[in-house]
């Protein structure tokens, strides 16, 4: 009796632990515009409309079934026939949570074009995300401003001999162009920064295309992910996202190609090697022909170090390939399968060739991207990468 109890009352635990925070969850957002008559509301989430109003006798109300502790969109179509000068859409973000209220308050059209309408919400993390977007919106607006300032000083014809005074006001302008591209992101880092362990900052995270450009900062946030935060679904997407930018992270790689003579690449092959340069190339690639007589160089030199030395081709057409391998007398010489070069460019990010990496004879990456074999660097970074390795053992 007692154990059948328990039963229940862990499963009514559960029940209400998953009514507290479903992964969907209804959600009504209403608002009150004045002079805003005729105003058209949208509101979308991960680019799929979920419901529409109108402004009449200024309310409006849209509502539906949207993913929890997530961020969706509402768009204002806000311009009528009488009016030539507002923008015609606008947009704003907002944070929805389960068993959340929200309501705008705004008025005039002009107040929706600046997006200085007013949310009442009793959702902390909806309060912030909302008042972050609207002062960086609000930064951004004036480092445009200041930008366009300084640009119409700098294009003075009356300046341009003064090249100390064009370039002050082409350095102010840049300064702010700038300002006004990072200023969104920058503020969304710092929110994230300050508890990455919110389903606010997993969802700001989420809407982030670009991880490489500030890729340290997102490693240092991924390592703080910590219990159920990591293990969701917006948590799981940016760890896969980074996996593709990161290069702190041990990779080991397959390697699916053909020989010259037909034979399938073997790392048994190689059994003997300390490590092996991996030159990836193509016939039809310039730059790599430009560089293959120091690669052939520095496969010689590397030959007495212990270190082998392979040419994966990017090449399609099998007799080109074989014909120029004979004719640079390259040794090691494989083709990659067509089906191996989307996995290869994924694990190690090759958006071009010529590119070198230095791996072990069991596949293990040692240096995802060499220099050049025609600089002084290339012996250098894999001396070091070698040393390193002895010490480590």
């Amino acid at each position: 009796m007692i154990q059948r109890n328990y039963s229940f009352l862990l499963f009514l635990f559960v029940l209400i632990s998953c009514q507290h925070n479903p992964d969907k969850t209804d959600i009504l957002i209403s608002g009150e515009f004045q002079n805003a008559e005729g105003v058209k509301v949208y509101l979308e989430q991960n680019k799929q409309r979920i419901d529409s109003a109108v402004v009449v006798n200024g309310k409006f109300s849209v509502s539906g079934k949207v993913w929890n502790n997530a961020v969706a969109d509402i768009w204002f179509y806000i311009k009528d026939d009488k009016d030539k000068i507002t923008t015609m859409w606008s947009v704003t973000r907002i944070f929805l949570e389960h068993g959340r209220n929200y309501k705008f308050f705004a008025n005039g059209r002009k107040e929706l074009a600046l997006r200085r309408l007013r949310l009442e919400t009793n959702s902390s993390f909806a309060k912030e995300y909302d008042e972050l977007n609207r002062k960086a919106y609000r930064d951004a607006n004036i480092h445009g401003m200041l930008a366009n300032k300084f640009r119409q000083l700098r294009d003075r014809k009356e300046i341009w001999t003064d090249t100390a005074l064009y370039k002050k006001y082409d350095d102010s302008t840049t300064y702010h162009e700038e300002k006004q591209k990072s200023i969104q992101r920058e503020a969304e880092k710092e929110l994230i920064a300050r508890n990455p362990n919110s389903y606010l900052a997993l969802s700001v995270l989420s809407h982030i295309s670009d991880l490489e450009p500030d890729k340290d900062f997102f490693v240092t946030i991924e390592k703080q992910l910590k219990g159920k935060y990591r293990e969701t679904y917006h948590a799981k997407e940016f760890i896969k996202a980074l996996s593709k930018v990161r290069t702190d992270l041990p990779v080991s790689i397959e390697i699916d190609a053909t020989a010259v003579d037909d034979s399938p690449f073997d790392f048994a092959t190689f059994k003997n090697d300390k490590a092996i340069v991996i030159d990836f190339w193509a016939t039809w690639c310039a730059p790599c022909l430009a560089v293959m007589p120091e690669a052939l160089i520095m496969k010689d030199k590397l030959k007495s170090k212990n270190i082998g030395y392979v040419f994966l081709s990017y090449d399609s057409r099998i007799k080109t390939w074989k014909q120029q391998s004979a004719t640079l007398g390259l040794q090691h010489s494989y083709k990659i399968a067509q089906s191996a070069k989307p996995y290869l460019n994924e694990k190690l990010r090759i958006p071009t060739i010529p590119r070198y990496i230095l791996i072990n004879n069991r596949g293990d990456v040692l240096v995802r991207e060499l220099p050049s074999p025609n600089d002084p660097k290339f012996l250098i970074t894999i001396d070091s990468a070698m040393n390193k390795l002895a010490t480590t053992k």
